[in-house]
């Protein structure tokens, strides 16, 4: 009974450790081969957060997200539009085609995805939606 167990808990243990790793879908409506992209954004220090509703936004644990970047100093100047709705310009990148094992290097900005979506924005600009 104990060897059954242990061998249960390991299989749990090991679907967890995979999952962890793996990127999911986009959010429903996300349209990735857009060259815009507008929602409520998450600033996280080299990566942002968007979200199609407001409400995810304010949910710290939300996933109903698709991390990006804008290049170097963009980026570091974007803080204060955390929170904000806004629209960004760009293109997607697929998760899988990223340049470096976990993360993607975009003009100086490193993305974690810490949305977990197989595609990533890679943004050369944004505008606050008033």
């Amino acid at each position: 009974m104990r060897m059954l167990l242990a061998l249960a808990g390991a299989a749990v243990l090991a679907g967890c450790g995979t999952m962890v790793g793996n990127a999911g879908p986009a959010p429903a409506g996300f349209d990735a081969s857009a060259s815009r992209f507008e929602g409520w954004v998450r600033v996280t220090g080299e990566e942002f957060q968007l979200f199609a509703e407001q409400r995810d936004l304010r949910n710290p644990g939300s996933r109903a997200c698709v991390s990006g970047a804008l290049p170097r100093n963009l980026q570091r100047a974007s803080g204060d539009i955390s929170g904000s709705q806004v629209r960004f310009f760009g293109r997607t990148l697929a998760w899988s085609a990223r340049n470096q094992p976990q993360t993607h290097d975009w003009q100086g900005s490193s993305i974690t995805n810490a949305c977990r979506k197989d595609v990533v924005i890679l943004a050369d600009r944004v505008e606050v939606v008033r």
